[in-house]
């Protein structure tokens, strides 16, 4: 290993212990704090599954209490522990001794056989395990993963885990004296705030702010509930995710979870995709088509963007949500089904019930409970574990080895994130392929921030045109006289049926052609103009081209 590598390595070391040392002197759950540290160790020194293992006497077993990485159905079935006189962490256990071996598999004390594989490793995979001590007696054991290398010595590796051991004596001495006793198990350990974090984790939702944690709080709540449930939150926040969160915790875990983004497909196919067709129904139906409805009979049917569903559609779902039951297209037969709801949308429903864009019965049957997904700019103590997330991940994909310096996680705190974890998520990738060497500091991610804001400033500045253009056009009304059109646009008595649409006055396709040159055939822009939605704009193209 050369000086310049040794230095390297030693720095790295260095910034990731003094980063635990601020995690463990924080007011987090003392649950978050350990956890929070071995993220470090995976994913800032390649030290990879690390896991506390902590005694529990009944059993005679040493027991995974904290882990990062390791599959979380071994570890619920045992597969990680350990009895106290056996294998490598039992010899640490009794010995209060470090204990290291550079191929896991080859090693015949490694009785228990303890070890993932390393993904894109090759070579050996050593482990090393060294005993929690308070007053020279072991109270847990805390053991890693690592590549072969040449370059790294297994020493520098050996004191980072026996000083992050040091750390972690105290906060898991105050768990010992919260359970009143040694012999612990893992549940013992968390409480309330702690079940939460771990829930997130396990599921891939990064954070534990108490603006995520009271999100995971609600999950929780109505996990067990045939009610529907209606995701609120911007576009980026990680809707789709709690959707997944909570049909993954609830009773019907084990039948299907079936997605669909309502925005992401064209309006003349979202009817076939949503509830079937028979063959022949329609012009290209060669076969029968099960619907994404039927599909999540007895599991659970996640809807996204809710919000643009057309009025039409509105209908036959709502249908759906009192019947029971789906008639495919072409089908004179009823099909009845069984599944749970839940819903996501960025827009505001009862604006769009206001603005007529939004059926008010469905409103009311999809605002059973309503659970708020909190943006990026009221979670900012979430952001370093986010992009440290987000940067192993891309030096995995793009196979680098790239840390952050101080002052890196200061400045995206102070970033306002318009587009929430998914522009974050955006600039940790950009930062990671415009760094040229192994450190991205203040200044790669303030010439990267620094884009990110051009285009906000850009955005805003086309919206203030825009409205701008709006307020000074004085040949066009701010919104369309009522046309027969407009006066056959209601619903019929029993408050189901679809609107209907007649009559077009062919005077409106003066107005729709002017707009539309003003906009540039932006057919968005237009129909704001002329106080239509979109999809109005366009049925009133439709009709008066026919």
């Amino acid at each position: 290993m050369t000086r310049n590598n040794a230095v390297d390595l030693r720095h790295v070391n260095c910034v990731t212990l003094h980063e635990a040392s601020k995690i463990i002197a924080s007011s987090l759950s003392t649950s978050h704090k350990i956890n929070s540290v071995l993220q470090l160790l995976s994913r800032w020194v390649n030290l990879y599954f690390p896991r506390i293992l902590l005694p529990n006497y009944q059993t005679k077993e040493l027991e995974v209490a904290f882990f990062d990485g390791l599959p979380r159905e071994s570890v619920q079935a045992g597969h990680y522990n350990v009895n106290f006189n056996q294998g490598l962490t039992g010899y640490v256990w009794n010995s209060g001794q470090v204990s290291l071996v550079t191929d896991v598999m080859s090693e015949e004390v490694f009785v228990t056989r303890i070890a993932e594989p390393i993904q894109g490793s090759k070579k050996h995979v050593g482990f090393i395990s060294v005993p929690i001590l308070i007053n020279g007696k072991p109270i847990g054991v805390l053991s890693a993963q690592r590549r072969a290398n040449p370059r790294r010595r297994y020493s520098d590796d050996v004191d980072l885990l026996r000083i992050i051991a040091t750390l972690f004596g105290p906060e898991l001495k105050r768990l010992q004296r919260r359970a009143h006793s040694i012999s612990f198990t893992p549940e013992q350990l968390d409480h309330e705030s702690g079940r939460r974090v771990e829930l997130c984790e396990s599921h891939g939702i990064i954070g534990s702010s108490r603006a995520i944690l009271a999100a995971v709080k609600e999950i929780e709540q109505v996990k067990d509930s045939d009610a529907p449930v209606l995701l609120l939150g911007e576009s980026g926040t990680g809707k789709e995710m709690f959707a997944g969160m909570l049909h993954r915790e609830s009773r019907r875990s084990k039948q299907p979870y079936i997605c669909i983004n309502c925005a992401s497909i064209p309006e003349s196919l979202l009817e076939s995709e949503l509830f079937g067709h028979e063959k022949g129904s329609f012009t290209g139906a060669h076969k029968r088509q099960i619907g994404k409805i039927e599909q999540a009979n007895g599991g659970t049917l996640f809807l996204d963007e809710i919000g643009d569903m057309p009025m039409d559609l509105q209908v036959k779902l709502l249908r759906v949500l009192q019947d029971k039951q789906i008639q495919p297209i072409g089908s004179d037969k009823p099909r009845k089904v069984d599944f749970r709801l839940i819903t996501a949308t960025h827009v505001d429903l009862s604006k769009a019930v206001a603005e007529g864009n939004f059926r008010l019965d469905l409103f009311y049957r999809l605002n059973v409970i309503p659970i708020s997904l909190p943006s990026l700019k009221d979670r900012t103590e979430d952001i370093p574990r986010l992009a440290q997330h987000f940067l192993a991940h891309y030096c995995q994909v793009y196979d680098r080895n790239i840390n952050f310096t101080q002052g890196v996680y200061e400045e995206l705190k102070c970033f306002t994130w318009p587009g929430n974890i998914r522009q974050l998520q955006n600039v940790i990738e950009r930062a990671v392929l415009k760094t040229d060497g192994r450190w991205i500091g203040k200044q790669e991610i303030d010439f990267v921030l620094g884009t990110e804001r051009a285009l906000s400033r850009e955005t805003i500045r086309q919206l203030d045109v825009n409205g701008a253009s709006r307020q000074q056009e004085t040949s066009l009304p701010s919104a369309p006289a009522k046309t027969a059109m407009d006066q056959d646009e209601k619903e019929s008595d029993d408050g189901i049926q679809p609107r209907h649409y007649a009559r077009v006055n062919p005077a409106d396709l003066e107005e729709i052609n002017a707009a539309l040159k003003k906009t540039g055939g932006n057919q968005v822009q237009a129909a704001k103009l002329l106080g239509y939605t979109p999809r109005q704009l366009r049925y009133r193209l439709k009709k008066l081209q026919e």
